[in-house]
């Protein structure tokens, strides 16, 4: 049996003899009894099956009720740079999917082993209107976020998806705020992931609340779980791009490699032509997936995995 637990408070409603009402007063979120309230009204309570009614007492009727407090949330500001659309030098990203018309409104991100939906995560939708906004702050794509156990960085307690702008700034889905999660204010490991880059998540607990902690994945300074889990271009760090079969691990060549779906994507008989799509086949997140000739998505796959040694793989690295 599953057991929801609802954060409540119990309040009695006083009513003149007049019918005029005066204010609700808070008397507990558990058992107990008051006789504090106005007109000298003895409300006792217990916790258990709530039964409604009311009560004339001292000239006036008490009606006790139950009112659910406002949910507990918990802001984080991340900041992530995918290596696919990131212009070197720039400290931005492109927005080719945006200007093109591709990004949908409704998240990729569906339950999966990949992207698990936990807590409220999934079915994320977005105005049309938020596509609109240019500069650093247009949107590039969507991401999944996740929330991990302080304490237990395996365990994954909140998720959900958000879009990160061209400066790398993830927000939520009206395109500016920040990413906020119905969570209590605690310790928590952040991870963020995208579709087909491989994820990064913070080495250290970071302790959030309902004001937006930065989290700042670019910067070098911030530990990273694993070894090498970001790529390193200049003096910011990116997510490494190139995982299209969406499995974890950039691979060039062998069983379940990330080249050969952009081929077939492409066409097999006819590697020179291009696909206008939102696929993770389109590794530079450009709108056009392309295995062959200048600005192709099949070259970074190899590139991450190693030019000369094309039978390495990159796995990510999470616990």
């Amino acid at each position: 049996m599953t057991r929801t637990s609802l954060t409540c408070a119990c309040f009695a409603a006083l009513t003149s003899a007049s019918g005029q009402l005066v204010s609700p007063q808070v008397v507990s979120g558990g058992g107990g009894t008051n006789a504090t309230l106005p007109g000298g009204v003895l409300v006792s309570w217990t916790v258990g099956e709530t039964t409604m009614g009311a009560s004339y007492v001292n000239g006036g009727w008490v009606t006790p009720g139950f009112q659910q407090a406002p949910p507990r949330t918990t802001g984080v500001l991340p900041k992530v740079f995918l290596e696919g659309p990131f212009v070197s030098g720039s400290g931005t990203m492109t927005d080719g999917l945006r200007s093109g018309g591709l990004i949908p409104l409704t998240s990729p991100y569906v339950n999966s082993a990949q992207f698990p939906q936990i807590n409220g995560g999934g079915g994320e939708t977005i105005a049309p209107s938020v596509l609109t906004a240019t500069g650093n702050n247009a949107i590039v794509d969507w991401v999944y976020v996740q929330l991990r156990n302080g304490a237990n960085s395996s365990q994954v307690l909140r998720t959900r998806s958000a879009l990160v702008q061209r400066d790398g700034d993830v927000v939520d889905m009206d395109g500016v705020s920040q990413l906020t999660f119905v969570a209590p204010a605690a310790s928590y490991h952040v991870a963020v992931f995208h579709r087909n880059h491989l994820p990064v998540m913070s080495a250290n607990p970071i302790s959030l609340s309902s004001v937006g902690v930065p989290v700042n994945f670019t910067s070098p300074s911030l530990l990273t779980y694993g070894t090498n889990a970001q790529k390193t271009i200049g003096t910011v760090r990116a997510l490494w791009a190139g995982d299209v079969n969406t499995d974890g691990i950039i691979k060039y060549t062998g069983g379940s490699n990330d080249r050969d779906p952009i081929l077939v994507t492409v066409g097999s008989t006819a590697p020179n032509n291009t696909v206008t799509a939102y696929s993770t086949r389109d590794v530079n997140l450009n709108g056009q997936v392309k295995y062959t000739g200048g600005s192709n998505d099949r070259d970074p796959v190899l590139v991450n995995v190693g030019s000369t040694t094309p039978n390495n793989t990159r796995v990510r690295q999470l616990p």
